[in-house]
């Protein structure tokens, strides 16, 4: 189940506007100027990652890719402002074309000036990766590290985490469709 970036409500399928509040994607648009630039699985707008950090997230995300084909990406910023980081999380996914035609994506952003962590799963990943599932292990696995300082650790423990069971779950139904070959 998806929610609405805005007012946080669970939506069962993909809609243009909650049918709660009527949020849409255009009304994120009239409040930003420009989406940043991605810069591969990880963009670090904060600058709170050196190079060696940021490659070793980056790679862990391309494992993640090779063996699920899923996009998983990180992105730190200052703040989120005018929005909510739910919001822009939702708003940079959508932008970006997280996860292609399929919207097989997850995109995790930390906030610092908000203090938050979010994340947006695509459509195509619900299957294997709730927005509770996703919730649950940022604030379980990611939260208590970020809240010491360890954003690096943090960040890669993101990608590693909600990466094992992207890929366990892919390896579930690789073997379901082994299995279809001789039972079909």
């Amino acid at each position: 189940m998806a929610r609405c970036p805005h007012c946080h409500r669970e939506l069962a399928t993909p809609v243009n506007a909650c049918p709660h509040c009527d949020f849409t994607l255009a009304t994120l648009q009239t409040q930003m100027i420009s989406p940043p630039a991605q810069a591969g699985p990880v963009t670090d707008l904060a600058g709170v990652l050196t190079t060696e950090e940021a490659e070793r997230i980056a790679q862990r995300c391309q494992e993640v890719f090779t063996r699920t084909g899923a996009e998983l990406l990180v992105v730190t910023v200052l703040t989120t402002a005018p929005l909510q980081p739910a919001e822009y999380v939702f708003w940079l996914a959508n932008l970006w074309n997280m996860g292609g035609p399929e919207n097989r994506g997850l995109l995790i952003l930390l906030s610092f000036q908000e203090r938050r962590i979010e994340s947006e799963v695509g459509y195509g990943l619900e299957a294997s990766l709730s927005d509770a599932e996703t919730e649950h292990i940022l604030h379980e696995h990611v939260a208590p590290l970020l809240c010491a300082g360890n954003y690096s650790a943090g960040l890669y423990q993101a990608a590693d985490v909600l990466g094992k069971v992207l890929e366990a779950e892919s390896e579930v139904e690789r073997r379901r469709k082994g299995w279809r070959r001789y039972f079909a």
